[in-house]
C-alpha cells in the first residue's frame, strides 16, 4: 500500500513498537523473514506498506488503525461498487476460476490428487476469496434496489 497515510500511519506504529530494529525482529518471528530494510523503506515510503508487515506490527502492539482503516473504505460514499448486470459477469469469471482451481487440484495435473498441497490451498483459497468477494457485492446491490 503506497497510500502516504498508510505509510504515517505504519510509520507511527514502527516508532511504538520500538523502532524499525524491534518491528524487524517481529516479522522474522511471525513470517521467519525480517529486514530491518525492509521495514525502513515502508516507513519512508520507497516501496508500500505489505498487509503482512502491517497486521504484524498491529498483532504485535494490539492497536488495529491501519485495519480500522481499511475496514472504514468500505463504507465511504462515491466507491464505485458497479452495476448487478457487470458483476454478474464477472462472478461468472470469477467462481469458474474457483472451480478451476479445485479441479485441477484434484486432477492428475496435481502432485497429490487426493488432497490439496499447499501451493493449491494458497491458489484455490485466493480465488474463492475474489468469487465471494464479487458474490458480496452483488448481495449488497441486490438488498439496496427498489
Amino acid at each position: 500500500m503506497a497510500d502516504p497515510v498508510v505509510r504515517g500511519i505504519f510509520d507511527g506504529l514502527v516508532r511504538r513498537a520500538g523502532g524499525v530494529d524491534a518491528v524487524a525482529a517481529v516479522l522474522e518471528a511471525r513470517y521467519g523473514v525480517g529486514s530491518k530494510g525492509t521495514v525502513s523503506k515502508m516507513c519512508s515510503g520507497q516501496i508500500g506498506v505489505t498487509i503482512d508487515a502491517a497486521v504484524a506490527v498491529e498483532d504485535f502492539l494490539g492497536e488495529f488503525p491501519l485495519s480500522t482503516r481499511m475496514f472504514e473504505r468500505t463504507g465511504r460514499e462515491g466507491v464505485r461498487t458497479g452495476c448487478l448486470q457487470s458483476l454478474a459477469a464477472e462472478s461468472t469469471v470469477a467462481c469458474g476460476r474457483a472451480h478451476s482451481e479445485l479441479i485441477k487440484a484434484f486432477s492428475k495435473m496435481s502432485e497429490d490428487p487426493d488432497r490439496l498441497t499447499p501451493g493449491e490451498r494458497v491458489q484455490v483459497i485466493s480465488e474463492l476469496r475474489a468469487a465471494r468477494q464479487v458474490l458480496t457485492k452483488m448481495i449488497k446491490l441486490a438488498e439496496n434496489s427498489q
